[in-house]
């Protein structure tokens, strides 16, 4: 069963990435603490994890004691590809796909649009040979 996505805020997002980028499970301290932004203080973490585990984005790892008490670890429960393909279908459901490599185009220079039709290309034709060697 194909999950239903996730729409996080920037906040949420910002959280979110410093739980993908470590392979460990953090507290609400540690997440603030491993934040370059400034926004993202332990009261705000401590503020957008409650929406995150409702959202499904994360879970409770377990209980770790610090200095007289305990605190909850958080871990991911979606990656990061899993949350950016859900962005993406519901912008291809949205505007469709010549829409979307139009705007991408656009907003790129001319040297990133050659190297990501050429990525485009190598892509394309690694797809088509995994697809003929599937069907075999």
């Amino acid at each position: 069963m194909k999950r239903k996505s996730i729409v996080l805020t920037n906040r949420e997002y910002k959280v979110m990435e410093i739980l993908w980028n470590h392979e460990k499970a953090l507290t609400i301290n540690e997440i603030a603490e491993l934040s370059s932004d400034q926004k993202v203080s332990t009261a705000a973490v401590a503020q957008v994890i409650p929406r995150l585990l409702k959202k499904g984005a994360v879970h409770v790892e377990s209980f770790v004691s610090v200095n007289t008490k305990y605190a909850r670890t958080f871990l991911a429960d979606i990656t990061q590809e899993e949350y950016m393909a859900g962005e993406i279908q519901e912008l291809f459901q949205k505007s469709g796909v010549r829409t979307m490599l139009n705007a991408l185009v656009h907003i790129n220079s001319h040297d990133d649009n050659n190297k990501l039709f050429q990525d485009l290309k190598l892509f394309i034709q690694e797809y088509e040979q995994t697809g003929k060697d599937e069907s075999s």
